[in-house]
């Protein structure tokens, strides 16, 4: 069998079935008009269906026309039906409309048995058999009847008729009947008459399919008349289950607040009578038959305890509202636990207190857990902070209170912003709420300088390990702060004394060359000082003739020159330091000296801050000798901002083109600045402001500038500070 004869046959008997089924309920209740008028209409659809698998059978153009015009019988009254359901079902729609689309479409059923063949077609030339589903059926080529408008505007007048109802039952608010009823109706019949119109004008090759669309609609009235049925029977259902919960309700709470580890109270008021089960009873230490009241239930709270429970128990009776608190318990065996009591008060008649209900819940484990985690966060040599997802300080330890200054009590409920130097604080809810919303174990401010606020406003160094928490309140963060003062202070120090070293390694190589120098000095000069006592001599005695003369000054310019040979030779050897030339990008020179001073930096509590301009030429220099020229400079600014505060410490390097084929970098501090008497000796060699200075880096400085075709200079900056500037020629315009 074929997939066309299945689809169709299965439609047309679940259209018979269904009006089978409904002309029972009618038969049953001749007051259920509407079903009758859908059993009708769903009879004509599986007829209808049944007409259009034969159109598909057919094997001769007046067969197919034959068909057709016997065809338009159970359309006729299909659409009659259905006029008629929706008129009764939503009890909307106007008469005449509904009269009116019946007798339009009465008058195109006699008009197709007057034409020949039919309304549809004038004339069936031939027929086309094309593969539809796997299989080959049959499709009319011919003439179009112009008549067939009738059949259409009949269609056209059932959609304005069923919106027309749609309407009216949604404004009186059935608009599930309404959209269900006419959605349906509107789409399906919408789309029956579009294909009414595309396969006999030959816009679709295909064969006419439109009983399935009224098929969809007899499905989804059918549904529509069932839904009080299959709601009635969901309801049904719903109660039995109700009554089964209410007949277990009792039985459920009792395992469940035992599995939970609860205890439930009842507490009647007036009469001072609380209730226990037998198994909580005997917990406490309490008989079967004993009587309860307030007072003997007081007496197993933890004597410590008493006052706050019974307080709590005063409070109770005067809100509505839920009341929960932490108290200890003492049981018969002897041993104490914790508990969480919630308990809530319902009013009488009168608009008393009459009942108090509510369980005590043990939290033995967790006070456990809490007071090992108090005893751990105490024993901590690092400051604990720990802060919830609103930023507010729920927890501290001692070494917090001896790092920042402030009582315990300061600091819970205060947001942690508290804690950060002022000139921090804008920039720290944002960071804080971007680690909330993705919370992970690591250090804050990784690759920066952090510092923290004591209360008196002074601020120290620190290093902050941030670790996040998941608790029932919500997620919280665990911060361990730690003061490093003393170990920037150690570094500055070791620092200091590798300065001194070097200062010494320099004064002792100066020391051995100047005692060379001395050495290699000493014979020639000697000689020519003898040389010119003994001309002296001569002269004074008179003895010295022309021919003397000439000898003695030979031998003075011989010494002379054996002298200027020793200084030569010493200043070639310093000269002759290979510089190791190649082509340079300013910018990554400036990075690295960055890293290279950052020990230093931080021992300053200073922060070195780079402006770099984008795509700078490169130059052709030694990077060693130029990284000496920075590192001289960036050092010479921490020098200058000691009595700086911390907040002004910045070293600014900058770098620029101007596009005159020369390279600017720049060295800005915020220190004392340059005063007018040094201005002019700053790069003079051994000149120096330090006490512990030899006057020799910023000359050095300037020998290696120039010795790469450069200019350095150096003035007071705005907003306080000096600046250092040199430049040098881009490797197209360096010398050759």
């Amino acid at each position: 069998m074929s997939w066309v004869t299945v689809i169709w046959s299965i439609g047309a008997g679940g259209c018979l079935t269904l009006a089978l089924l409904h002309t029972l309920v009618w038969w049953n209740n001749r007051a259920a008009r509407a079903n009758l008028a859908f059993s009708v209409m769903a009879i004509a659809v599986a007829i209808f269906a049944a007409l259009e698998l034969a159109l598909m059978r057919a094997q001769t153009p007046e067969q197919f026309g034959a068909i057709v015009r016997w065809l338009h019988v159970p359309v006729w009254l299909m659409i009659a039906s259905l006029v008629v359901f929706v008129r009764l079902y939503l009890h909307a729609g106007r008469w005449w409309l509904a009269w009116t689309v019946i007798g339009v479409r009465t008058l195109s059923l006699i008009l197709n048995f007057i034409f020949s063949p039919n309304i549809n077609y004038r004339e069936i030339t031939a027929l086309k058999h094309i593969r539809f589903l796997g299989e080959s059926v049959s499709v009319a080529e011919g003439v179009v009847n112009p008549w067939m408008l009738v059949a259409l505007f009949g269609l056209v007048l059932i959609v304005v008729f069923v919106i027309d109802a749609t309407i009216t039952a949604s404004r009186r608010g059935e608009r599930r009947q309404a959209l269900m009823v006419g959605g349906s109706t509107l789409l399906f019949v919408m789309l029956g008459i579009a294909e009414s119109v595309l396969i006999p004008w030959g816009l679709v090759a295909m064969p006419l399919t439109v009983s399935l669309f009224y098929q969809c609609l007899v499905a989804a009235m059918a549904y529509e008349l069932s839904y009080d049925v299959i709601h009635a029977a969901a309801l049904a259902g719903q109660l039995r289950v109700s009554e089964a919960g209410l007949r277990e309700s009792e039985e459920g709470m009792s395992l469940a607040a035992a599995a939970a580890g609860l205890i439930v109270w009842t507490w009647d008021i007036q009469r001072d009578d609380v209730w226990l089960s037998d198994k909580n009873r005997a917990l406490f230490g309490f008989s079967a038959s004993e009587k309860l009241n307030a007072q003997r239930i007081l007496g197993v709270v933890h004597p410590e305890d008493r006052e706050l429970v019974r307080q709590l128990v005063d409070d109770s009776l005067t809100t509505a509202e839920e009341i929960e608190t932490q108290y200890r318990i003492m049981l018969a065996d002897g041993s104490v636990c914790w508990v969480t009591r919630r308990g809530r008060i319902e009013l009488g008649s009168d608009g008393k207190p009459a009942w108090e209900r509510g369980v005590l819940m043990d939290i033995t484990e967790r006070k456990q857990a809490e007071e090992k985690f108090r005893l751990a966060v105490e024993a901590s040599p690092s400051g604990i902070v720990l802060v919830n997802r609103e930023g507010k300080i729920v927890l501290v330890n001692t070494q917090t209170e001896k790092l920042f200054g402030y009582r315990r009590e300061e600091l819970i409920g205060k947001l942690v912003d508290i804690l950060v130097p002022e000139r921090f604080a804008s920039q720290h809810p944002a960071h804080r709420a971007k680690f909330v919303a993705a919370p992970e174990a690591r250090a804050m401010g990784a690759g920066r300088e952090l510092f923290a606020r004591r209360k008196d406003g002074s601020e120290f160094p620190v290093e902050i390990g941030l670790n996040p928490i998941r608790t029932a309140q919500g997620p919280l963060v665990l911060a361990n702060v730690v003061d490093i003062s003393a170990r920037i202070a150690g570094e500055e120090e070791a620092r200091r004394r590798r300065e001194q070293v070097d200062l010494l390694s320099r004064v002792s190589l100066l020391g051995e060359m100047t005692a060379s120098l001395a050495h290699e000095l000493n014979q020639p000069l000697a000689a020519i000082m003898n040389n010119a006592t003994a001309a002296m001599e001569y002269i004074k005695q008179g003895k010295l003739d022309p021919k003397q003369l000439q000898e003695i000054l030979t031998d003075v310019i011989g010494d002379s020159r054996r002298a200027h040979d020793i200084m030569h030779n010493v200043r070639s050897a310093i000269k002759k330091g290979t510089a190791l030339l190649g082509r340079i990008n300013l910018n990554d020179v400036v990075k690295a000296v960055r890293h290279m001073v950052h020990p230093d930096a931080a021992a300053n509590f200073c922060r070195v801050e780079m402006s770099l301009a984008p795509d700078l030429p490169v130059i052709e220099g030694d990077p060693t000798q130029l990284q000496q020229v920075l590192i001289n400079l960036v050092r010479n600014a921490f020098d200058a901002m000691r009595d700086s505060p911390p907040s002004r410490r910045i070293v600014e390097i900058a770098t620029n083109s101007n596009g005159d084929g020369m390279i600017s970098v720049a060295v800005r501090d915020y220190g004392c600045g340059i005063s007018e008497k040094t201005q002019e000796q700053l790069f003079e060699q051994f000149f120096t402001t330090k006490e512990e200075g030899l006057g020799m880096g910023l000359a050095i400085v300037r020998s290696i500038v120039e010795a790469h075709g450069g200019t350095i200079a150096a003035e007071n900056a705005d907003g306080g500070g000096a600046r250092f500037h040199f430049r040098l020629p881009a490797n197209e315009a360096m010398p050759q």
